[in-house]
């Protein structure tokens, strides 16, 4: 509803305004001014960059006493716990996008998705063995879940041909890991020296990556 108010503003001065007055796509309008647009602000996806600082918070809880409240809550590998609501959701929904910002350099393996993590180098597990993921019994698992327990216990006890020939090479990339009593870290690439993670490099991406898009 802001939106609409925003561009309605916009082209016409009023509350309202027709289609016939909209003089660009309001996509556009929002792309920076170097890239053709006006630089005007889509508050949606700002409200997704601020939700991905509150993400990164949860895994960088430093002096934080939300962020260390909530790692008792929830399992930050999953997001999966007694929170729950739309703000909640939002948060859990956006976990692919912050994913795909982060590496993980594994420490106790506790707040790193097994499958759904960057924390090897061949990539993404779920993406580098996909027929062997089908037969996993704990898509949500966390490294410190399987690597702590017996390997073959977390997937179905058939597995296809193509499935037992990634579960061996698997085991072989996963052999000489050693979990350590320290907590897992996080990396961003858009955070700032000082490791926080700020909505306006995030936002500035993300209409980088639109307009590249377009």
């Amino acid at each position: 509803m802001l939106d609409w108010k925003r561009r309605a503003f916009l082209w016409s001065g009023e509350s309202t305004t027709s289609g016939a007055q909209c003089l660009v796509a309001w996509e556009k309008a929002c792309l920076p001014k170097e890239q053709g647009g006006l630089g005007i602000k889509d508050l949606r996806s700002f409200n997704q960059c601020l939700l991905l600082k509150l993400l990164h918070r949860l895994h960088h809880p430093e002096e934080s006493a939300w962020a260390k409240w909530m790692a008792d809550q929830v399992n930050l590998a999953s997001l999966r716990g007694a929170c729950a609501g739309n703000h909640w959701d939002s948060l859990k929904e956006l976990m692919p996008v912050y994913r795909a910002i982060t590496v993980t350099d594994v420490g106790n393996g506790v707040r790193t998705s097994f499958w759904l993590d960057r924390w090897l180098p061949a990539g993404i597990l779920m993406e580098v063995f996909p027929a062997l993921y089908t037969h996993s019994l704990h898509k949500d698992a966390s490294v410190a879940e399987v690597l702590s327990s017996q390997f073959r216990a977390h997937f179905a006890p058939r597995l296809t041909r193509a499935a037992a020939a990634e579960l061996a090479t698997l085991e072989e990339i996963t052999e000489d890991i050693v979990l350590t009593l320290c907590p897992d870290n996080r990396r961003c690439k858009l955070a700032a020296q000082d490791g926080i993670l700020r909505a306006g490099p995030v936002y500035r991406a993300a209409q980088h990556a639109q307009s590249m898009g377009d």
